[in-house]
């Protein structure tokens, strides 16, 4: 299993406290912003948040040791799903070593193959959405500045008809 990242824990954490108020750390904060302020400065949410961090540290490591233990007595269908989502979530590197695995299905494969394939499709998508807001920009401004220019011509010119 991949080192976790604490960086992206704790945005995830400071995600889940910002729409779930049921948290522990969310009781901290406030609707009264003198409250929250005074929370703050006291390391309340900070420690809150730390607590949060360190439960899913020691939940990711526990699940990362008995992982490879638990894999062989899932049925086969659940391990292919299983090693399937690991392999899609994970980075290249880890990807490999999960594809390299001698108890990873070859099924796994196509199914990751399918899965970058979709991503690669959405982010292509994704980038010809965007291209096209720029062009409906430009062109906005361009019909912007040309009628601009016209209007300033046409006064030009009046204004030369009328000398």
């Amino acid at each position: 299993m991949s080192k976790l990242n604490h960086n992206d824990l704790h945005r995830q954490f400071l995600g889940a406290v910002a729409s779930n108020t049921t948290q522990p750390a969310a009781a901290a904060v406030s609707t009264d912003p003198r409250r929250t302020i005074q929370a703050i400065q006291s390391g309340v949410v900070a420690k809150a948040a730390v607590n949060e961090l360190n439960r899913a540290l020691s939940f990711a490591n526990a699940v990362g040791q008995n992982f490879a233990a638990v894999l062989p007595t899932l049925g086969e269908q659940t391990r292919i799903e299983v090693v399937a989502a690991l392999a899609c979530a994970a980075s290249s590197k880890d990807r490999r070593s999960i594809m390299e695995h001698p108890q990873c299905p070859p099924e796994v494969e196509a199914i990751v193959e399918a899965y970058d394939a979709a991503k690669a499709e959405a982010s292509d998508a994704r980038k010809a959405e965007r291209a096209a807001e720029r062009e409906a920009k430009e062109r906005a401004k361009f019909e912007e500045l040309r009628r601009k220019f016209e209007v300033s011509k046409a006064t030009i010119d009046n204004t030369a008809a009328a000398e």
